[in-house]
């Protein structure tokens, strides 16, 4: 097991909240961002190969600590909403299959840019809308 899949249970079993966080950021969401889900996340960021290396586990960290703030948003609208425990669970697989997105994730990497003042939301909600058949998970 990598550090980075022993770090994220550790730190999702003390710091979890709600049933997307819990049910998205498990084990095998960290052994994919060990393999490559920040590819994606952080494409054109890092031209030199030793900085992203180097950088790596930080990274890691930053995007699942991003994750799950954005999950635990999405909860707290649903439950605002007054949407069941039940039908928040129906949510997690969709939202699982868009945050796999490789547009979504290149879109979410841009807030790590220093010059970021604001996300395509736009492209966000067209691709939430309008899912890919394909699926990401």
């Amino acid at each position: 097991m990598s550090i980075i899949v022993e770090w994220l249970i550790g730190w999702i079993a003390s710091n979890a909240v709600g049933l997307l966080v819990k049910t998205i950021l498990n084990e095998d969401f960290a052994q994919d961002l060990a393999k490559d889900y920040a590819k994606d996340f952080f494409k054109d960021r890092f031209n030199n190969v030793g900085t992203l290396l180097f950088l790596k586990e930080p990274l890691q960290k930053a995007i699942i600590k991003a994750l799950k703030e954005f999950l635990q948003i999405v909860e707290e609208e649903l439950r605002f909403r007054r949407v069941s425990d039940e039908d928040i669970k129906k949510f997690a697989k969709p939202l699982k299959q868009f945050i796999y997105n490789k547009s979504v994730k290149q879109i979410l990497g841009k807030a790590f840019d220093a010059d970021c003042d604001s996300l395509d939301y736009q492209t966000l909600a067209n691709i939430w809308n309008h899912p890919p058949h394909k699926s990401y998970v």
